[in-house]
């Protein structure tokens, strides 16, 4: 039987995304401000998630004070206060090698491995910041990269296949005739393998275009029910809504894969929908 442990470290650490061969204008369009020489930074969270059996003798999956240090010694240290492409020395030895979050998650995940007995390496999940991070789980080049975004819209619950007196029992406060409203957070995840020229999934000023023009320009600051031709006819249950959010962003982002959206209505409750599959 598997359990799962799940470890959180936080590091400092500073770095810039460029290809030598290029030059400062074709480096600017590709990564942005990024390509700046002089670097940026970030405060990086780590997730590190090992999976096993527990041992009979203690009840334990592995003693966290020993996956704490093998974590410390083999990613913090070589990380933390650290300029990663002039100290990292996966980095150095390799200069076309993008320190991005994906490039950074497989090279955790590969200085951990060695050094795990009895348990095995499930995930590794990096925030680059606290709305785009990178999950890795051991499989060839394949990562998952996932963008938040937040928006503000009304809506009413309220079903045509009910009564009046249905829907009030049925959404109770929701049904009000005059609506109300949510901050929805909207997280985009994509996967896909690094691009070993960039070190990226995927373009994000990409995502970034689609979200704008096929999320925020329809729904940010709108009635569901009364401002969108999507919600004309169907109730805009969260359900709903994140279904119609796939059905009008993933045909943009082709040939881009998105892996699953996930729809939070409020700090309560999210819904995630991975597309028809």
């Amino acid at each position: 039987m598997d359990y799962y442990l799940t470890r959180r470290v936080e590091f400092e650490a500073a770095h810039y995304y460029r290809i030598p061969e290029l030059s400062d204008k074709e480096n600017y369009d590709l990564f942005g401000p990024t390509s700046n020489l002089n670097s940026h930074g970030h405060n990086y969270v780590l997730l590190v998630t090992v999976k096993g059996d527990a041992v009979a003798s203690n009840g334990m999956l592995i003693n966290i004070k020993d996956l704490d240090s093998i974590i410390k010694e083999h990613v913090v240290a070589e990380y933390d206060h650290k300029h990663i492409n002039l100290q990292h020395p996966t980095f150095i030895q390799d200069s076309s090698l993008q320190p991005t979050s994906e490039n950074i998650a497989i090279q955790v995940w590969q200085s951990l491995t060695p050094y795990l007995q009895n348990v095995d390496l499930h995930l590794v999940h990096l925030y680059e910041e606290s709305t785009l991070s990178a999950e890795y789980y051991g499989k060839d080049q394949m990562v998952y990269l996932t963008k938040v975004y937040e928006f503000s819209a009304s809506h009413r619950l309220h079903s045509p296949a009910l009564t009046d007196e249905e829907n009030k029992a049925v959404f109770g406060k929701c049904n009000n005739p005059y609506g109300h409203g949510h901050n929805y957070v909207l997280e985009v995840t994509i996967k896909g393998e690094v691009n070993p020229k960039t070190g990226m999934v995927a373009d994000i000023d990409l995502l970034d275009r689609v979200i704008e023009k096929q999320v925020f320009s329809r729904f940010d600051h709108r009635h569901l029910n009364l401002d969108t031709t999507e919600f004309e006819r169907v109730n805009p249950t969260s359900e709903n809504f994140v279904r119609v959010l796939w059905e009008i962003v993933e045909p943009h982002l082709k040939p881009v894969a998105l892996h699953r959206l996930r729809l939070q209505e409020t700090p309560k409750s999210y819904f995630d929908y991975y597309g028809d599959k």
